[in-house]
């Protein structure tokens, strides 16, 4: 079983990376890490009073929980487990020791760049993943997939082809 890490936004277009790696990999169930990468705090205080998850869990929209759930069920038999970690850090041995962690064999890198960050000490992690010495699935939405899933509605993450 493989460990696929995706680069999120928490948006709804991120989910459909999903159909891309069940494509990947049709006869194999896989694990899903949804990663959301964010700078690490640059004040004193700030690091002092820092906790990993607390603060950054408000940045999980109720859309792509409801969205993530869907895909659990869509993708019943051939997701295995569906989570988000949060990268915290922007060097490339603070993410090859969270993809060590994470034991992650392989990373979805987006080549659409629409990636839109939802606060101010997230960032496009797509430098780190691109110069990881991972093996990397590149792919974009594709074209009914993308025309349907650009909507960012969880009814179109529904109608997306697999």
């Amino acid at each position: 079983m493989k460990n696929i890490l995706i680069p999120t936004d928490f948006s709804i277009r991120s989910l459909g990376y999903v159909h891309s790696v069940v494509a990947h990999y049709p006869n194999e169930a896989v694990n899903i890490i949804f990663m959301h990468a964010l700078h690490m705090p640059d004040s004193l205080f700030d690091l002092i009073t820092y906790t990993r998850n607390s603060r950054h869990i408000e940045l999980i929209t109720a859309d792509f929980k409801d969205g993530c759930e869907i895909i659990r069920n869509k993708y019943a038999s051939s997701v295995n487990k569906l989570k988000v970690e949060f990268f915290h850090g922007n060097t490339r041995v603070a993410f090859r020791n969270f993809c060590l962690a994470q034991n992650i064999d392989v990373i979805l890198q987006p080549t659409d760049n629409d990636f839109i960050c939802p606060s101010k000490r997230s960032f496009n992690p797509a430098k780190l993943i691109a110069s990881s010495k991972y093996p990397l699935i590149k792919t974009t939405l594709t074209g009914s997939t993308r025309k349907i899933v650009a909507k960012s509605t969880i009814s179109a993450l529904l109608m997306a082809s697999e």
